[in-house]
């Protein structure tokens, strides 16, 4: 296995269950790929991947596994809302527009599910009208689908947290497909019964290092790979000066990672070409934290959606246990990209000047603050996951999961639910566990 994600370790630990030999080599000096521990403050927290759903069933799975309790979203009180130039207060999962924008809003939610559940999720380039739908960006749907601002708005904010690019970056299959591998658009955006709905106890990023764990000296850490060549009887991967050969090799990193790989003999070009095309979307993780959730005092559940704001949307997240507060949001999209070089300090002002638009002065005064700059990150350039533009899963889908020779493809980019997600990754190295199982 070519990278050390919850893809990598769960391939590798189904084949070795299986009785089969494997080794995972990854070019970073921890594992979890897209998932990271961080403290603030004294607490421990995710800095990548975070929440779980009630539908992501390998996700859970694992979780229970190995004994990792799970705890819910803090959502008792208002969210905050401020979209083209209103801003409001309300409860539950749907926004509070003006009633002609929530209608509007709704339409075009309603739209969107409608489209997404005629796209197969392992195959979007199949769906009826593959070509037109992907020859739109969001942007364009948004704009022929959306005439309040205020709707314009949501729509642009939730598709830049979702997929980490602006609207006009991601095409309109893309976001389709991944809507239909997790159930649906509304299951993405929603907090208590969707994707947000719970984290775990000591954070994610904790089972694969359990699953490393388990796999021993298997998994080969600070070891960047470099090339992989494939003959008759076998492949080599390279690292630097090191080799290693076995039958086949599974590749988890996402298509723009492992485009900077030499292959021998050459990728084809619909594989190369997928490389080229699937740029990582790109975000700032951030933590900070307080001597208590302050908000909670107003009424407030700790969430902002705003268009003002240059950071977020934010959360609570507050430690489970004790007085003390936290929030954790993002810079995302174009945000991030135009935040990602400035300096720390900066970036930290602008969170909390940002924080206090709406939750006054006492945001300001943290006790701890901590981020992660993913686009800065050697060895994954972004996150959360490729975001496909026009014309690329139509015209080069198909090279996303197909093996080449010896070479076999994983990552959450490849799953069939959830892709994008952790549980997304987990489901696509089982897949490619049992098709390499059925090789051997």
């Amino acid at each position: 296995m070519v990278g050390a994600g919850f893809a990598g370790l769960t391939a590798a630990r189904t084949l070795r269950s299986a009785g089969h030999s494997v080794l995972v080599i990854e070019a970073d000096d921890r594992v979890g790929g897209r998932t990271k521990r961080g403290t603030i403050a004294g607490e421990t927290v995710d800095l990548g991947g975070q929440w779980v759903g009630p539908a992501q069933a390998r996700l859970l799975a694992l979780a229970k596994a190995f004994g990792v309790a799970i705890y819910p979203q803090f959502t008792d009180g208002r969210n905050i809302v401020d979209l083209a130039g209103r801003r409001a207060t309300y409860v539950g999962e749907t926004p509070a527009l003006s009633p002609v924008a929530l209608a509007e809003f709704a339409l075009a939610i309603g739209r969107f599910e409608s489209l997404a559940r005629r796209v197969p999720p392992l195959s979007p380039w199949d769906a009826p009208d593959a070509e037109v739908l992907d020859a739109q960006t969001m942007e364009t749907w948004i704009l022929a689908n959306a005439k309040a601002p205020a709707v314009r708005s949501a729509l642009r904010l939730l598709i830049r947290t979702l997929a980490c690019v602006e609207a006009g970056d991601v095409s309109l299959l893309a976001m389709l497909a991944m809507a239909s591998a997790a159930g649906g658009f509304n299951e993405m955006i929603s907090t208590r019964g969707g994707a947000q709905d719970a984290m775990l106890r000591g954070g994610v990023w904790q089972l694969a290092d359990r699953m490393a764990q388990e796999l021993g000296p298997a998994v080969v850490l600070s070891a960047p790979v470099s090339a992989i060549a494939q003959d008759d009887h076998g492949v080599t991967v390279s690292s630097g000066d090191r080799q290693w050969r076995g039958q086949f090799v599974v590749i988890t990193a996402p298509p723009a990672m492992a485009g900077r790989i030499a292959y021998a003999p050459p990728l084809p070009a619909l594989r190369d070409g997928l490389s080229q095309r699937m740029p990582m979307g790109c975000v700032i993780k951030v933590h900070v934290a307080y001597g208590r959730p302050f908000w909670r005092a107003e009424g407030l559940t700790g969430m902002v959606l705003s268009d003002r704001t240059a950071f977020g949307p934010w959360f609570d997240h507050s430690p489970e246990r004790g007085t003390t507060g936290g929030l954790v949001g993002f810079f995302a999209g174009k945000s991030a990209q135009q935040w990602a070089e400035r300096s720390p300090g900066a970036r930290r002002d602008k969170v909390l000047k940002d924080i206090a638009l709406y939750f006054g002065d006492e945001a300001l005064k943290p006790l701890d603050y901590v981020e992660e700059v993913w686009a800065a990150s050697a060895w994954h350039r972004g996150g959360y996951a490729a975001a496909p533009g026009p014309g690329v899963l139509t015209g080069f889908g198909p090279a996303l999961r197909e093996p080449i020779g010896r070479i076999h493809w994983a990552g959450t980019e490849t799953a069939e639910a959830f892709a994008g997600y952790i549980d997304g990754a987990i489901r696509s190295g089982e897949s490619v566990a049992e098709a390499i199982a059925r090789r051997l």
